[in-house]
């Protein structure tokens, strides 16, 4: 059988410029034969720009690299001058939040990475057939930039002595950490990486277990957010996580009332606003109105997700959301077997712990919510007698109050049973995918991966955080109107004085499932209220509140 090898992949981007190297920054041992496409890059390549009133970092970088996000090579290359700047116009520094060189003020004289220096670049208006020369004299100056950076991830990845990629389920971002040996001090100097600069990894494994070929990890693209060192040995951490380019995300406090919309549009206006693509994998969650009180928008739909029992992350320049139960329900995708799992087809496990608890579990919810309708709380049940979860919510209807407390129920029994295994390193698992856990009595059976850490140093290992698949507390959508006129529901038409909340407890026994009457009669009853000269049927946020005599209304299974 052929050797098996694990090979680790860096790669690393910096800007248009090759964050702040001169062409000796890379070694000519370990770059041979490219470091004259390095030559002219560095602070020599550079322009001078002053600032007008009117002016930000993010509208500078755009204008003189077509790219906003890349402001933080301006901001790098400027730190000394922006924040001294700052400080003699009475401010601590030049954050707003965690974003550096908010503050900038007119007449500052910024350097521009990347650009020929041989004159300075005057302001907008005053000379904009110069500026147009020296960003097509820059191209150049990029493609050098894109070779010496492409040398800087080589190196990363001959020199790193550990790698980790925490891949996670939900809750927080994917993030890598990597291990430099520093021997030669090249990484505090000549060579030590930016702040804010792009990295990406891979894992691949050749001939790995028992097939032969190739197999590709992408662990995902990654911000530098965390640099350290140590000593001795002396060595360079490097922390990335997955967060969009835009820093405003994670730091910029927002308030806004978001209305009549859904989980799904919200997160897209998010997700565009981020500059970032939206994967989304769950059930149309209608908001009726909901308040986004000074938090940032990862906050914000990381909560509004929780708060409906649906997963998030944020991976490779994507906002990732989905329903947890239904992943819980997919197949097991391999099998982590005691002892020597590789004899049939499965994965052997190295180490493992185990926990089983109680505490901060349970078999059902009672519910008590109010109704934009209801004078007084209404009470729901939900699962089974036991140990029953209270709670108190706001709601537009009972389905979003049952949508609320099943989220509970579920995430609070996914501590019922947990597992954390080690096993030898594997591309084909991933978190949010289910496994099956074979030979250790009744500890045995589908596991769902809440998180993959893999690691490199001595070998290539990967630590699975795991909890068991338990029976799942559902709600039941509101029977759509289609189905409900096929399922025999009853005609009604209504008369004045009439309202849902009536009509629904006249027919259900309780005025809460007008929802159930509204879902299967939106068409009817909006057109109706646009009849009478309404731009739709809502009190607030309330749906339905307008309807209208002589409207004939499908009462789902009345």
């Amino acid at each position: 059988m052929k050797p098996h090898q694990v090979r680790l992949e860096i790669s690393y981007r910096y800007g248009d410029e090759s964050a702040g190297l001169a062409a000796d920054a890379v070694d000519a041992g370990a770059a041979a034969g490219d470091a004259g496409k390095v030559a002219g890059s560095g602070s020599a390549g550079s322009a001078v720009y002053t600032v007008v009133k009117g002016d930000n970092l993010w509208d500078i970088a755009k204008r003189f690299y077509g790219d906003g996000s890349q402001y933080m090579a301006i901001y790098n290359a400027n730190t000394e001058v922006i924040e001294s700047t700052a400080k003699a116009h009475g401010k601590a520094n030049s954050y707003k939040g965690s974003t550096p060189g908010w503050w900038i003020w007119p007449g500052e004289a910024l350097e521009i990475p990347g650009l020929p220096g041989e004159a300075p670049v005057e302001a907008p208006g005053q000379g904009e057939a110069g500026i147009a020369q020296s960003i097509l004299a820059a191209a150049a100056s990029a493609a050098a930039s894109a070779a010496a950076n492409k040398l800087i991830g080589i190196r990363m990845a001959a020199q790193a002595t550990a790698f980790s990629c925490t891949d996670v389920a939900s809750g927080q971002s994917d993030s890598i950490s990597i291990t430099l040996q520093d021997i030669g001090k090249e990484w505090m100097g000549k060579l030590m990486p930016r702040r804010g600069a792009s990295l990406g990894a891979k894992i691949s494994l050749v001939n790995w277990g028992s097939s032969e070929g190739e197999d590709v990890f992408d662990c995902g693209e990654f911000v530098l957010d965390d640099i350290s060192f140590s000593g001795r040995p002396l060595a360079c951490v490097l922390g990335g996580v997955s967060v969009p380019a835009m820093d405003d995300f994670k730091s910029l406090p927002v308030t806004r009332t978001w209305e009549k919309s859904t989980v799904q549009d919200i997160a897209a206006q998010i997700a565009a606003k981020a500059g970032v693509a939206l994967y989304y994998d769950a059930d149309v969650i209608q908001v009726a109105e909901i308040e986004q009180n000074r938090e940032t928008d990862s906050a914000f739909l990381y909560s509004l997700c929780d708060k409906y029992g649906l997963a998030m992350k944020v991976y490779s320049h994507k906002i990732v959301i989905f329903d947890i139960v239904r992943y819980e329900a997919k197949e097991a995708v391999a099998t982590l077997r005691e002892g020597d799992g590789l004899q049939d087809g499965g994965h052997g496990i190295l180490s493992w712990t185990f926990n089983t608890t109680v505490d901060g579990t349970y078999t059902g919810v009672k519910l008590d919510y109010t109704s934009p309708d209801a004078k007084e709380p209404i009470k729901v049940s939900m699962g089974s007698p036991g140990r029953m979860y209270s709670m108190n919510t706001q709601a537009s209807s009972q389905f979003d109050a049952e949508l609320q407390a099943a989220a509970k129920v579920n995430g609070a029994n996914r501590k019922i049973q947990t597992m954390e295994v080690t096993i030898r390193g594997a591309v084909g698992i991933v978190a949010s995918q289910c496994v099956m856990v074979a030979g250790l009595g009744y500890l045995s059976g589908k596991y769902y991966v809440d998180k993959v850490i893999h690691s490199i140093g001595k070998g290539y290992t990967m630590r699975l955080h795991l909890h068991k698949v338990q029976a799942a507390v559902k709600v039941n959508m509101p029977v759509p109107a289609a189905d409900a006129a096929g399922a025999g529901g009853t005609a009604y038409t209504v008369v004045k004085g009439d309202s849902l909340w009536g009509i629904a407890k006249r027919f259900y026994g309780d005025g809460s499932q007008y929802m159930a009457i509204y879902n299967a009669n939106t068409e009817v009853i909006e057109s109706t209220a646009k009849a009478h000269g309404k731009a739709n049927s809502y009190k607030g946020s309330t749906p339905g509140w307008w309807i209208w005599p002589g409207e004939t209304l499908i009462i789902p299974g009345g």
